[in-house]
Formats: structure tokens, sequence, C-alpha cells
């Protein structure tokens, strides 16, 4: 039931020399941290539908849509998106708002919990305050970057912290510590960069946007406990690995960096063939199988071209690999591609805008 089933990817010929400028630009992309307005842009024709939209409830459902946010835990139709204040449609999806209520502050686990918590947000429950699976760090990046563009200001705040600090890749962000201060700075005059419903759309313009290492995918729950990132933050942090997206790093440093993600990515691949053990009690088993289905479920809803403003990193040596030695570089991964023509946009609403 994946909205990404009919995905096909375009792979770009190496041997055409035509592609050759587009793919090193492509590459050069992840030597330096993102300019602003560069990752998904939002085009004139975007621009202009979204200000044509005259009530917080319109803007604020097609931001949540735009996101490529999808609830991994119940089925939330493109109707039911943003209607949390919509007496009519409430009652429509009552069981939907039902089930989320029940669940939002699941103890069953965090990840779990977590998800019903977005499920809530992406109703249109602007107190909620989701950030997503374990593992997942793309999209926990992108639902704080959701809930900042819809304005609230304790999200915008965090998106400093998230780089600010020194374990910051354990959530597969870069530290950045010029870019905290430039979020922490604009916090303060937060209420100059909202519009006239509380809300910046355009935060990608203001702020930009990080590099998120994640290792997982579409159809692929490659690192779903962090277990992964955390050991490469451990190799860091003890000096015996570089960050790939430090400005010093060089193409052996990078290459290393990958040598030991794909160590790391075997040494705690989970198989899910594997029998439960019968030392475990019910409720125990019941957890394990759970959490290998909202695995499967995250990963069948990850956009395969990943959020916009949360883009996957890839070291340039790992991408030039992939594209002239396996010849299996996806022409549509390019993150600089605009928001509204990615896979994850649904084509009703690109028909809407380009009208």
């Amino acid at each position: 039931n994946s909205p990404y089933k009919d995905y096909k990817p375009i792979y770009l010929d190496p041997n055409d020399n035509t592609n050759l400028k587009y793919f090193n630009e492509w590459k050069n992309l992840y030597l330096t941290d993102p300019k602003k307005g560069m990752i998904a842009p939002w085009t004139k024709e975007e621009k202009a539908y979204y200000e044509s939209l005259d009530t917080k409830t319109k803007r604020c459902k097609y931001l949540i849509i735009r996101s490529g946010l999808r609830s991994a835990t119940i089925d939330i139709p493109y109707d039911a998106i943003c209607s949390y204040e919509d007496e009519e449609k409430f009652q429509k999806y009552e069981y939907i708002f039902e089930a989320v209520e029940k669940n939002r502050g699941s103890l069953k686990s965090r990840s779990i919990g977590n998800e019903w918590e977005l499920s809530s947000l992406i109703l249109g429950n602007l107190n909620a305050k989701p950030t997503a699976a374990k593992g997942f760090n793309a999209r926990a990046q992108q639902a704080l970057y959701l809930t900042a563009q819809l304005g609230d200001k304790e999200s915008f705040k965090s998106l400093g912290y998230e780089v600010l600090c020194s374990n910051s890749m354990i959530n597969g962000l870069h530290q950045n510590k010029i870019r905290a201060q430039m979020i922490f700075d604009l916090e303060k005059i937060h209420h100059t960069l909202v519009d006239e419903f509380g809300m910046i759309p355009y935060l990608d313009e203001i702020i930009g946007v990080d590099w998120v290492l994640d290792l997982n995918e579409y159809q692929f729950a490659d690192d779903p406990d962090n277990d992964v990132v955390f050991s490469l933050y451990k190799r860091i942090d003890e000096g015996k690995l570089k960050d790939p997206r430090d400005i010093d790093s060089t193409p052996e440093s990078r290459w290393e960096f990958v040598k030991h993600m794909s160590s790391y990515r075997l040494l705690y691949l989970s198989y899910y063939n594997t029998d439960i053990t019968n030392d475990w009690t019910e409720k125990e088993a019941r957890l394990y199988m759970d959490s290998l289905i909202l695995e499967a479920n995250l990963a069948a809803i990850t956009p395969p071209q990943g959020y916009p403003n949360a883009p996957f990193y890839v070291a340039p040596e790992h991408l030039e690999n992939t594209y002239k030695k396996n010849k299996m570089l996806d022409k549509l991964l390019n993150p600089t591609t605009p928001a509204i023509d990615r896979y994850h946009f649904p084509q009703y609403l690109r028909d809407e805008i380009y009208a």
C-alpha cells in the first residue's frame, strides 16, 4: 500500500557526455552546506498558489502535503489532512481522530508514540509536537522543520539547538555553531518573519536546510535503531573518523567514512526472518512484531526523493561510484528538484498549481 509503489527511477548514463556537467554540479552540492533556497526550491507558480490560499487551514494543509510526511500508523486521506477544526470533516473521519487521540502518548515505545503524535499534527492539531521513530533522522528533521514552518517558535529555536551540540551527529546532523547562532538571532525577531496566519512557509529561504545522515530510505529500513549512525558518531568523537561534511574533509577521509558506514551497516543489519525466542513475554514479543511492522511502514512511506527540508547526505565519492561504476544513479534523486515536481507531490495539487 505504499504511495510510491509505482515509482520508477531514471538512471543517468555515464557514457553520455551531456550528463557530465549535470552530474558534477550535483556532486559538488555535498562539499558545502546547502545554499538557502537551493534544495527543493519554491517555484514562482507554487508561491503564487500558496499565497492565493486565504485561510490558515488551507495553508497548513499545503505545507503538510509539501513536507512529504505521511502517517505510518494509520491511513490519512489527503482530504482529512488539517481538518482538525472542520466539524464536517471531523465527523466524516471520526474513526481516524479517535484512533489517533487514543494512541497519542502511547508508552508502548518511543517510536510508536511519536508516530501517533505526528499523525495528530497531520490531522491539523498544531499543538502536537512530533519528532519521529528512532533512527529515521531525516523524518525527524522534516517533522521539526514543518512545525517551525507552521509557526511554532520553540521548534524554530530547536532547529538551532539541533546543530549546536557536539552530539548533533547522533541525530544525523552536522554541528554548526555559526548556523545555530544565526537561528537564535532570528528567533528574537520571530514575530517579523511570520505571515498573516502566523506561519513561516519559506523558512528554507531564510535559514536554509541541513544535510542529514540517515541510512533508512524508501523500501529499506537499514538503521531503524540508529546503531550505525551512533557508531559512526563515536568514531568521530574519538578522532578515528572525520565527519565528511566538515569543510576540511578530503576525498580520502570521506571515502574512509563511507567504508566504515558500509561495514557497520552489515554489522547491524536486522534479519526479519529470525524466530522470536520463547524466553520473551507475550508483551515483549508483541512489541517486537509491532516495531517491525512500523519500520516496514516507515520505509514504504519514505519519499524516494527524500524530504524537501531534510535532504539525505551522500558523500561525493559514493555518488560518483554509483554513477560511473554501478551506473545506478537515479536522476530523480537530485535534491535540487523542486518540491512540486517530486513523485510524492499529489498530481491533483500539481495540476491546480499550474492551472
